[in-house]
C-alpha cells in the first residue's frame, strides 16, 4: 500500500494543534506514538526508494541530518529502514544523540545496533551523497535556527543532491509560516497526520518544495477531533461552486460588471481586467475610464462597452445597470480617481477593490465605508491599509489577512505564494500559482476574474477562492511555454479553457 500521496487534504491546521492532539488521535486508532514514528519513517523511506527507482540511480547514497527531538527519531527510523533495504546511508548527528529522549532515543538505539550503521559528527565528503534528508527540527520549531545549523544548511545546499524534509523543513514555523534565515530548502517534503498551515503560504511554501502527505493511519481520527483554522480547497471542490449555465441562458442573466479605472495615460490595466472579465464568462462588461483612453481600450476588443467619464457624477447611469463593480486597475491617485471611488462606495453592490483604489481607500478611512466587498492587496498595499500596526506583524501572513478583514469588513485576498482568502468565519489557502506570474498586470487580471464569477451568481467567498485558483492555474499552464517573460494577457486562453 502506498504510504505517501500527492493528493493533499482540504484542511490545514497549526503545528501546535497537531502536537497537542496526535496522541489522542493515535489512541482513537488503537496505536501509539512510537508506532506513528515508525510509520512516518516508512513513508519517507518509501518515497526515497520510489525516487531512486524513477531516476534509475544505481548507487544510491543517503545522508540523514538528525537533531535532538522527535523529528530526529523519524530520521533514525529512516536510516534504519534504508540500511535494512541495502541502501548506503550515513547519519550526521547535528546534536549529541545523548540528548534524545523516549521514542526518539529508542529509534536511535535500534539504528546503531545495525551492523555497519554510521553516526558521524560530520561527513568527510558531502559530494558523495545523492539524497539529503532533513530530520533536524520538526513541527515544533519557531524562531531562528542556531548559527551552526544555518552554516551546515548553507554548506549542504551547494551539493548536487535531492533534498527531502521530514514533516516540515527545519527553520519553518508550521503555525504561521515565518521562516528562519537559511532554513532548509527542500525539493520534497513528506508531511504527516495533517497539513500544517504555515507550510502552505509565503516563503515557507517555496522552502517545502513538492508536498506529499502521509496520514499514518490516524488522519481521519485527527480531523474529527480538531477544528481546522484554514481550508486548502481542491480543484474539484472549487469548480463545484460554479453555477451551471442553463441551456437557455442569456447575457443579462450572467451579470453586468462595471470596471472603473484607467486614469489619463494608464489604459492598459483596465483593459486587462476587463478582458479577463469577459474571458471568465460575465454576460456584459462595461468600462468607465478617462475620456482620453476610450479608443485604445476599445481597440481590438469590441465586445467591451467603454465610456469616458470626467468625474464621479457621470458614473450614476453606469452604476444603475451594474451588478458588480471592479475599481482600481490603472485608476491613479488624483482627484478624478478619488471622485470615482467615492461614487462607488455609496452603492450597495458587490465591490472589488484593487491597486490604486486600495491606496486611495487607505488614505480616506473612515470616510468611505466598504459595503459587500473584496480587497486584493499584495504585501505593500496591505502595509498601507494597516499602517497603524507594528512592523513585526507583517512577518505573519495569517495575522495580516485577519487584520485586513477586521479593519475593512471586506473579504481580504492577501496575494503572494499561497494567497490567503479571509472573511469573518473562513480562511482558504490557495493551491495554485507560480513565480512566473511576478509581472505587470497579473493583479488586474485577477480582479476581472473575481468580478465575473461574482456576477454569474457564485457565492462571494467561493467566487473569490475559485478566481484566485483559476488565476494561479492559468499562470502555471501558460508558464509551461516559458516562465520568464510571461505576460498577464497570456493567461486569457487558459482562463477560458479552464472555465469551460
Amino acid at each position: 500500500m502506498k504510504q505517501f500521496s500527492a493528493n493533499l487534504p482540504q484542511k490545514a491546521y497549526t503545528a501546535q494543534q497537531v502536537r497537542e492532539n496526535e496522541e489522542q488521535a493515535a489512541q482513537a486508532c488503537h496505536t501509539t506514538l512510537s508506532q506513528l514514528m515508525i510509520r512516518a519513517g516508512s513513508a519517507v523511506t518509501a518515497y526515497i526508494q520510489d525516487y531512486y527507482q524513477a531516476q534509475a540511480i544505481i548507487t544510491p547514497n543517503v545522508l540523514v541530518l538528525c537533531g535532538k527531538g522527535n523529528n530526529a527519531g523519524d530520521g533514525y527510523v529512516i536510516a534504519e529502514q534504508l540500511h535494512d533495504a541495502g541502501i548506503s546511508v550515513v547519519v550526521w548527528a547535528l546534536y549529541d544523540p545523548a540528548l534524545l529522549r523516549g521514542d526518539a532515543h529508542a529509534a536511535y538505539a535500534r539504528y546503531v545496533k545495525k551492523q555497519g550503521a554510521l553516526v558521524l559528527i560530520q561527513p568527510s565528503d558531502l559530494d558523495d551523497f545523492t539524497i539529503v534528508v532533513d530530520a533536524v527540527f520538526g513541527a515544533g520549531f519557531y524562531g531562528d535556527l542556531p548559527d551552526f545549523v544555518q552554516s551546515i544548511f548553507t554548506q549542504i545546499s551547494a551539493i548536487d543532491a535531492h533534498f527531502v524534509s521530514v514533516d516540515i523543513p527545519s527553520g519553518v514555523n508550521g503555525d504561521d509560516g515565518t521562516c528562519s534565515p537559511n532554513a532548509f530548502q527542500a525539493d520534497v517534503t513528506v508531511t504527516f497526520i495533517a497539513l500544517k498551515q504555515g507550510m502552505l503560504t509565503g516563503a515557507a511554501k517555496g522552502l517545502c518544495g513538492m508536498l506529499y502527505f502521509a496520514g499514518l493511519g490516524v488522519a481521519k481520527a485527527f480531523a474529527t477531533l480538531v477544528n481546522a483554522p484554514s481550508s486548502f480547497t481542491s480543484e474539484k471542490q472549487h469548480f463545484s461552486q460554479l453555477p451551471e449555465r442553463s441551456f437557455d441562458s442569456y447575457k443579462q442573466q450572467l451579470g453586468h460588471v462595471l470596471l472603473i479605472g484607467g486614469g489619463k495615460g494608464m489604459a492598459g490595466a483596465i483593459r486587462l481586467a476587463a478582458e479577463a472579465c469577459l474571458r471568465s464568462g460575465a454576460g456584459l462588461v462595461s468600462i468607465a475610464t478617462h475620456p482620453d483612453n476610450v479608443a485604445c481600450v476599445l481597440q481590438g476588443r469590441y465586445e467591451l462597452m467603454v465610456h469616458g467619464v470626467l468625474d464621479g457624477s457621470m458614473l450614476k447611469p453606469l452604476l444603475d445597470k451594474a451588478s458588480v463593480i471592479v475599481i482600481g486597475p490603472g485608476l491613479g491617485l488624483d482627484e478624478w480617481a478619488s471622485s470615482l471611488l467615492e461614487a462607488c462606495a455609496q452603492r450597495q453592490l458587490p465591490l472589488v477593490m484593487d491597486a490604486d483604489a486600495l491606496t486611495l481607500y487607505a488614505k480616506s478611512q473612515p470616510q468611505i465605508q466598504l459595503k459587500p466587498s473584496v480587497i486584493t492587496p499584495h504585501l505593500g498595499e496591505a502595509k498601507r491599509l494597516l499602517a497603524d500596526l507594528p512592523e513585526s506583524v507583517f512577518r505573519n501572513r495569517f495575522t495580516i489577512a485577519e487584520a485586513l478583514h477586521q479593519k475593512t469588513g471586506a473579504i481580504s485576498v492577501l496575494k503572494g505564494p499561497g494567497t490567503l482568502i479571509q472573511d469573518a468565519k473562513r480562511r482558504n489557502i490557495n493551491r495554485s500559482g507560480t513565480s512566473a506570474m511576478a509581472s505587470a498586470g497579473m493583479g488586474d487580471v485577477l480582479s476581472g476574474i473575481i468580478g465575473a464569477l461574482i456576477a454569474q451568481g457564485t457565492p462571494i467567498f467561493a467566487a473569490v477562492s475559485l478566481a484566485v485558483y483559476i488565476h494561479g492555474l492559468a499562470g502555471e499552464e501558460a508558464a509551461r511555454e516559458g516562465a520568464r517573460g510571461l505576460l498577464a494577457s497570456d493567461l486569457f486562453v487558459h482562463i477560458r479553457r479552464l472555465l469551460g
